[in-house]
């Protein structure tokens, strides 16, 4: 038993390092959400932090919103331009953000998903295994809350 309390410490201990050597010291702290956003994006997912993608990946993302990851998601002309602007205002490339959060990302490069983004690949890909995404709680590697308790409201350390 002990030894598996310790294996689990480590692990954690592990991620929480990876975390902080990749993201910084404020990897969870993300600007107060526009309702707009919240209200729209959160009906079908959680309204994911503006500064985990470029402000190319969520211009792309916005301009088809008929065809959004299988789904039409089209906004009125007033949401769109208001989610449009809170997300490239607080986008990864925007002033305040963490430049940990491109590294690695080509200039050229549209990530069209968070999951393709280096910093988050580093540190979920190569400490979890892909099964762990296949499990009946998690499902995809998208569903932050499965193991993200504060996800939703844009804190993603190992104890939130």
């Amino acid at each position: 038993m002990m030894p598996r309390i310790l294996a689990a410490l480590g692990m954690i201990a592990t991620v929480m390092g990876m975390a902080f050597l990749v993201m910084g010291p404020v990897a969870s702290a993300t600007p107060a959400p526009d309702p707009t956003y919240v209200k729209e994006c959160s009906a079908c997912h959680i309204a994911y932090p503006a500064q985990f993608l470029p402000k190319r990946s969520w211009d792309r993302i916005l301009g088809s919103l008929d065809k959004h990851f299988g789904e039409n998601a089209t906004l009125s002309s007033k949401s769109l331009t208001s989610i449009k602007a809170y997300l490239e205002g607080h986008a990864a490339d925007s002033a305040d953000a963490n430049p940990r959060i491109l590294r690695d990302v080509a200039a050229t490069q549209i990530p069209a998903r968070i999951t393709e983004m280096p910093f988050w690949t580093h540190i979920h890909g190569r400490l979890l295994a892909r099964h762990a995404f296949d499990a009946p709680k998690v499902k995809s590697a998208s569903n932050c809350t499965a193991c993200h308790r504060g996800a939703a409201n844009g804190h993603f350390g190992d104890d939130d």
